[in-house]
Order: C-alpha cells, then sequence, then structure tokens
C-alpha cells in the first residue's frame, strides 16, 4: 500500500471515507459509527484504492463521479468537503495528517499493534481539531467602470463569463448580483470580452476600478473581499461576512464597500498600454520613439497594431515595439533574442539608457541589466534549472532592499515578483501598463532574426 492513501471527508456535516481525490470510490461513514467501524473502513478504502485502475476504455462508470453523485449526492464539481484527512502506512506505522491541502501539517503516528480503533480515533481526533473550510459554491464579480457604471458578472473556474450585467449605480446590485448567482454555474457562457462588448461595454473601461469578488460558500455563508487600486497598484482586501439568505443585506454592503475602495480609472475614450511581463522578455528605452527603437532592434516584417494585439504577438514568436508610454518605449517577446549581455550594445545604438528584463517561472530563469551610455551597468542572471547565478556591477538600492547582494551561486532567492519589482523601480512594471495613458493607440510588431 505504500505510495496511496485514503482520505476522510467531511461535507456538510457527513463524514466520507474514499481513496484518493479523483480516483477511487468512497462511502458514508454511518454517524454514531464507533472508531473501530472507523478504522476497518480507513483500511477497506485503502485497500480499494490498491486494486490496477479501470483501463482507459472501461465501460464501466468513473468511481470518483458515483461516488460523488450517489453517495455524497452532488455533480463532481460540487464535492468540496470542509474537513479532509489522510491516513497512510508507513514504516513507522499509520500515519494521520492534514496533506495534501496543508503540506505543512504535523503527521500524527499510530501503532498498527493498538489496532484499527486507535487509527479511527486518530483520525476523528484529527478531524475535531480542525476549523471547517466552507468551499466556495458559486462566485460573482462586481465592477467599477470608468463610466460610472458597475458590472456584475458571473466568474466560473477562475473566469469572469458573461452575461454582463451593467446597472447604473450600486445602489441597482440587488437584481444584477441575483442573476449573475443564478449563472454562475458551468455551461459555457460568453467569454469575458464577448460578454462586456455584447453589453456595449468597452473592456478597457474597467481598468483601474475597484473590484469585489462575492463568495458563496457551501454553508450558506457570503463572504465579500474587496480591493482597489491606488498609484498603479492594488489595494490590501476588504472583508466582510454575511449570508446569502440575506442578499439585500449583502448587496448593502457591496455598495459600501465600493464607495470606500478607491479606483484609478483613466477618462473614457484614453488611449492605455496593455499589461505583460510573466513568462516573457522585454526592453525598455528611455526616451525615443518607436521607429527608432524599432531599427534598433533590427525589426523585420513591422506592421501596425495595437497595445492589446501587440502584447499577444509577444507571447506568440514575435516581437512587439510599443509607443512611449510614460517616457518609455517597450520592445516585448517571450522569445525576444536578446539577453541582459546586449544591452549595452544597444544602449550605445540608441544612445539611450536600455534595460533588459526576462523571467520564466517554470525554468527558474530570471534576469535583469541596466545599460547607459553604451556600458554595462548592472547584469543580474539566475536559472534554476542549470543551476546559474551570475551578476555584474554594484547593485541598486531597489535590489539592496530585496537582499540580492546577500545571495550567491549557491543561496539565491528570486522569482518573477523579484524581476516585476526590480522594473517598477528602474522604469514600469509591464503589469501596469494598462493603468497608464499612452501616447499613441498602436505600435509596431514583426519579428527579429536570430
Amino acid at each position: 500500500m505504500a505510495g496511496v492513501w485514503a482520505e476522510i471527508h467531511v461535507f456538510r456535516g457527513r463524514m466520507y471515507a474514499t481513496g484518493q481525490w479523483g480516483f477511487s470510490a468512497g462511502v458514508h461513514v454511518a454517524d454514531g459509527a464507533s472508531d473501530q467501524v472507523l478504522g476497518a473502513t480507513v483500511l477497506e478504502q485503502l485497500q480499494q484504492r490498491s486494486r490496477p485502475p479501470l483501463p482507459i476504455r472501461s465501460k464501466e462508470p468513473n468511481p470518483w463521479h458515483a461516488f460523488c453523485e450517489r453517495v455524497a449526492g452532488v455533480p463532481v464539481r460540487q464535492y468540496r468537503p470542509e474537513k479532509r484527512v489522510r491516513a497512510l502506512r508507513t514504516d513507522e506505522g499509520w500515519q494521520v495528517d492534514r496533506r495534501p491541502g496543508d503540506m505543512d501539517a504535523p503527521v500524527r503516528i499510530v501503532d498498527p499493534a493498538d489496532g484499527l480503533a486507535a487509527l479511527g480515533a486518530a483520525v476523528r481526533r484529527e478531524l475535531a481539531s480542525m476549523e471547517p473550510r466552507w468551499p466556495t459554491v458559486r462566485r460573482v464579480m462586481i465592477m467599477t467602470a470608468a463610466t460610472g457604471q458597475v458590472v456584475v458578472m458571473p466568474n466560473v473556474d477562475g473566469y469572469c463569463v458573461g452575461p454582463a450585467r451593467v446597472v447604473e449605480a450600486a445602489a441597482a446590485l440587488h437584481d444584477a448580483v441575483l442573476g449573475a448567482l443564478g449563472d454562475a454555474e458551468p455551461g459555457g457562457g460568453p467569454a469575458f470580452e464577448a460578454a462586456l462588448t455584447a453589453a456595449g461595454l468597452d473592456p478597457r473601461l474597467l481598468h483601474g476600478g475597484a473590484r469585489i469578488i462575492l463568495d458563496e460558500r457551501s454553508d450558506g455563508s457570503v463572504e465579500l473581499i474587496g480591493s482597489g487600486v491606488e498609484g498603479n497598484a492594488g489595494t490590501p482586501a476588504r472583508r466582510w461576512l454575511g449570508r446569502v439568505d440575506a442578499l439585500g443585506e449583502v448587496c448593502a454592503a457591496a455598495e459600501a464597500m465600493l464607495r470606500e475602495l478607491p479606483a484609478q480609472h483613466l477618462p473614457p475614450g484614453t488611449h492605455t498600454g496593455a499589461s505583460f511581463g510573466f513568462k516573457c522578455c522585454w526592453l525598455a528605452v528611455r526616451g525615443g520613439s518607436t521607429d527608432v527603437v524599432t531599427a534598433a532592434v533590427g525589426l523585420r516584417g513591422a506592421r501596425e497594431v495595437g497595445w492589446d494585439e501587440g502584447v499577444d504577438l509577444a507571447y506568440d514568436r514575435q516581437v512587439f515595439v510599443s509607443p512611449p508610454i510614460a517616457g518609455w518605449v517597450f520592445v516585448a517577446g517571450n522569445l525576444l533574442p536578446f539577453d541582459g549581455g546586449a544591452a549595452a550594445g544597444l544602449s550605445a545604438r540608441l544612445g539611450a539608457e536600455v534595460q533588459f528584463f526576462g523571467t520564466h517561472r517554470v525554468a527558474e530563469y530570471h534576469e535583469w541589466a541596466l545599460a547607459t551610455g553604451g556600458r554595462l551597468l548592472r547584469r543580474l542572471r539566475c536559472d534554476g534549472s542549470r543551476g546559474e547565478f551570475e551578476q555584474q556591477g554594484a547593485p541598486t538600492p531597489v535590489e539592496a532592499e530585496l537582499g540580492i547582494p546577500a545571495m550567491s551561486a549557491e543561496d539565491w532567492d528570486v522569482n518573477e515578483i523579484t524581476v516585476m519589482r526590480v522594473a517598477a523601480a528602474w522604469s514600469l512594471d509591464p503589469n501596469t501598463l494598462h493603468l497608464r495613458e499612452s501616447s499613441a493607440p498602436t505600435g509596431l510588431a514583426g519579428t527579429v532574426p536570430g
């Protein structure tokens, strides 16, 4: 039974024992079952899980789906227990813990010689010590627009989908929220931008707005999580708890929260940038023009594109040269054929300050470089996949704040957020460009040899 485990769940006040999540069947543990029965049930689930899996083309029903629907009485996507404990057999004995949901949770060992009742008692104690985590069953997003309107949309599997309900004032939230809750079920609603367009709203009008996440939980509670935008950055979250059966009170609290949350909308019709940065490389050139930078980087097949299309192309094997924005021209591409070592040559060619940034969390690759007057002033590059860490020049103040000077090839801690922090201090965080006014609506996209 090594490498497998059984799980014991509490879902809507009832206890269930299953094999590993998503793979096996499960049973309801009767109310009042003894510790001996609970321990025996856990062992039975481990033995069920150790059987060979069904063939890929088997016509038998998926055991996990069957458990959720026939035993727990809900569709698979709605089975979200409030408590979840794992039990497995190791060389030390029976191990009971809260993993994999909490990988830092302590491990409790039960001596097998004490019998199955001891295992059942250990599982019961672990469950009793846990605070319930009521899962979200439906989610709705409430967002402000630059027009002064409020947009309410269902959120399914982490994505806002249609229909988009646009209300003229936060005081009219109730009906829109009630409708969005009804639509917050799987079913293939219109995608975010298409839904906004169908409602007659430009998606850019939401940039810089305040927003509230409305989560309905499985116990009937509702949590509002509100955040705004200030200084081109998100503000700390504000929270409020209520009940879905008191939706009028929930919507009144959301209205009050929207009044308090800061927003940084630009006037309707303002040309803005588009955000990028993660899993990408880019140059930031101080001053200059799109045409001059395009010539310096050797862009071929250049064609005029808007910000949104340009960023999409930058993530699709092309390069986008932006119009000037807040005093900087950006050259972005996830396959940009430059690295930090090229910053000095580009700086000499352009007669301007040039910065290079690159990051990709999967490869653990992160890099930044600063050059001016044809001289490389600072460069740091690390590649976790190859075990490389190197730097040149004196660390800048933001790097000192991030603890970079104390890092070495044997001990370093740099990630994509570190890269964005350095970019924000040296030039602009590219993730905030949708909040800034652009000098023009279009830049140039093409390819760069090499």
